[in-house]
């Protein structure tokens, strides 16, 4: 998941190699690094072994008529639309699908997840993950969801992306130490935010909208590791940090707009969009008007 790690290309590739078919589309970051892929599968039987990285697998829709099965014990055998499943990195498992079935994969390393246990201050298992299947987990099947829309709508810029695996991490780490993955922070008094340290993140949202921001970056000046950030700063605003710095882009593109005769594409790169159309749309989706067309509706 993250460069440090081996290109999850090579996951994909392995699975496509023993699944004998190509992912209907693989999702990339804006930077092109592949995160996951979403697969329509024929009835098949297929035994998936050595995978560099873990995939987790969100039934999206069609058959529900699967097995899997793992050192020769039945894992599971029916699924459901919306369930989670894993295919583990590293070990064998075989699968039976009954019937045409369309899946979403993100793909996640060991070593990241090992990573985040040791921030998150949580004693990471030897068997790490373990092995489900058809998990029924609403908090993981929406973070499946959301890395498949945004990637399908190219909108997976890094401070999304960054997000997106702070949370997926410090939720799987969680349900791997076996701890309730919705239960409040061992020391609650970490995702605390005072005001003077809420100011000073909005300042420094503010200071670079045209670009730059990380969430590395936010958590250091709260002086938390992004896993607890994350969950500190949603705590304190009521909106992830990505979405706060949307509404301060999409708030800053209404000023330039209104205030100056920048064209459309200026105000996007001004404002941290990758280019005019992910600006326009973007704008569109918040305020039910293109760039241009708020424009000449607030002029008139």
């Amino acid at each position: 998941m993250t460069p440090a790690h081996a290109s999850a290309w090579t996951t994909a590739e392995t699975i496509g190699r023993f699944a004998h078919a190509e992912p209907e589309r693989v999702l990339r970051t804006q930077a092109g690094e592949v995160v996951g892929a979403v697969w329509s599968h024929p009835p098949t039987h297929t035994r998936v072994q050595g995978l560099d990285h873990h995939a987790l697998a969100l039934h999206l829709s069609g058959c529900t008529l699967v097995e899997k099965w793992a050192d020769g014990r039945l894992v599971g055998h029916r699924s459901r639309v919306g369930s989670v499943s894993l295919v583990p990195a590293g070990r064998d498992s075989e699968w039976l699908i009954g019937g045409h079935c369309r899946v979403a994969h993100a793909y996640v390393h060991p070593v990241a997840l090992a990573e985040a246990a040791e921030r998150l201050e949580r004693r990471w298992p030897h068997d790490g993950l373990g092995d489900f299947f058809a998990r029924e987990d609403a908090q993981l099947a929406r973070l499946l969801q959301w890395l498949v829309h945004e990637a399908l709508h190219d909108r997976l810029d890094p401070f999304a992306q960054e997000q997106w695996q702070a949370l997926l991490l410090g939720h799987l780490v969680r349900l791997g130490t076996g701890a309730d993955a919705g239960a409040g922070d061992p020391d609650a008094r970490r995702l605390t935010l005072t005001g003077a340290t809420l100011r000073r993140l909005f300042a420094h949202v503010d200071d670079h909208l045209a670009g730059g921001l990380t969430l590395r970056a936010l958590a250091a000046i709260a002086h938390l590791s992004p896993d607890h950030f994350l969950r500190a700063f949603k705590l304190a605003v009521g909106q992830t940090p990505h979405r706060y710095v949307l509404d301060r882009r999409l708030v800053r593109a209404q000023e330039l707009l209104a205030r100056s005769e920048r064209a459309v594409a200026e105000v996007a790169r001004e404002t941290g969009f990758r280019g005019a159309s992910h600006f326009s749309a973007a704008f569109r989706r918040q305020y039910g008007l293109t760039p241009s067309a708020w424009r000449a509706q607030r002029r008139r």
